[in-house]
């Protein structure tokens, strides 16, 4: 990892003598944080700098250009930290670093209203980004293709969850909206916030085409445990809340667990890190079963179709 950091700094600014600091080690559980990427605090002379570096079992999952195109466009617009520098051949890149004032977002904060609409604020100029790239739905096929391809044991009931996802998809491909650039991952982990109450977004490896819908069922999933607090901010945000609203909401968060319940167990499957990605997966899968057994499933396809009385 270091020495394809080194020989991407060669490249970029070769007669630089560069300090370099490993950044936050990663974390797979509670929360996802580091996983896909190693980090590095970087100092040449007087701007200090961050690199990521991708984790060699990564490779075959994240598109490192995708993460470029997608983190370059969010930061003309002042939504995340600048890209000065992109190697990728070596997966490596390089960002402006934010001081100390900034930290990780903590689940607290996103549940508090005023965060909630500052987030959701954001997401809208990101979904205003024209950019041409693959769907959410397209990472999904290229997820469960590679657990077929790389030996992930499926059960029973991870295929019946994805007959469900199926299920979902159809019914979402169903309700007209415009594909928008999407983030895909906006976790708490994925968002950091200063004193003043500034807020940036990291980390666009999952940036993709889609409902900007999808973003707003992630933060609600995340943050939201009870019915009326779904409710309510799919109001504060869209303006009302229907039932087909808070039902797409539903499915989209859905989709998102399955997503994240196979990457748990292809990480944990391919992966020699030790890293607790099993453990994410486990959690996702158990709020996979929640949903595709809620006893309301078959009436939110029916309300997102259109089918529904």
């Amino acid at each position: 990892m270091l020495s394809r950091l080194q020989q991407a700094l060669h490249g970029w600014q070769p007669d630089s003598q560069w300090s370099i600091q490993p950044g936050t080690p990663g974390v797979a559980s509670p929360h996802r944080l580091a996983t896909e990427w190693a980090g590095f605090r970087l100092h040449s002379g007087t701007q200090p700098l961050y690199a990521k570096v991708l984790q060699d079992d990564q490779r075959r999952l994240i598109d490192v250009q995708r993460s470029i195109d997608a983190s370059r466009a969010a930061a003309e617009i002042g939504l995340t930290p600048a890209v000065h520098y992109a190697d990728v051949a070596q997966g490596v890149v390089i960002y402006t670093a934010l001081d100390t004032r900034w930290h990780w977002a903590r689940l607290d904060q996103l549940m508090q209203p005023r965060h909630f609409t500052r987030l959701t604020r954001l997401l809208d100029q990101l979904h205003e980004i024209n950019l041409a790239l693959p769907s959410r739905q397209d990472d999904m096929r290229h997820l469960r293709q590679r657990c077929r391809e790389d030996g992930v044991i499926m059960s029973d009931e991870l295929n019946w969850l994805g007959e469900c996802v199926d299920l979902a998809w159809q019914a979402l491909n169903q309700q007209p909206h415009p594909a928008v650039l999407i983030h895909g991952d906006p976790i708490a982990s994925n968002w950091l916030v200063n004193e003043q109450g500034d807020w940036q977004l990291l980390d666009f490896d999952y940036a993709s085409l889609g409902d900007a819908w999808y973003d707003i069922a992630v933060l609600l999933n995340e943050r939201m445990l009870f019915d009326h607090q779904w409710r309510e901010a799919i109001a504060a945000w869209h303006g009302k809340c229907t039932e087909a609203d808070y039902a797409r909401c539903r499915l989209y968060a859905l989709a998102d667990d399955y997503y994240w319940t196979l990457w748990g167990l292809w990480n944990g499957h391919c992966s020699s890190r030790g890293l607790e990605f099993a453990k994410v997966g486990q959690w996702t899968l158990l709020r996979c079963r929640q949903s595709a057994r809620d006893s309301r499933f078959e009436r939110w396809l029916a309300l997102v179709a259109g089918s529904a009385a």
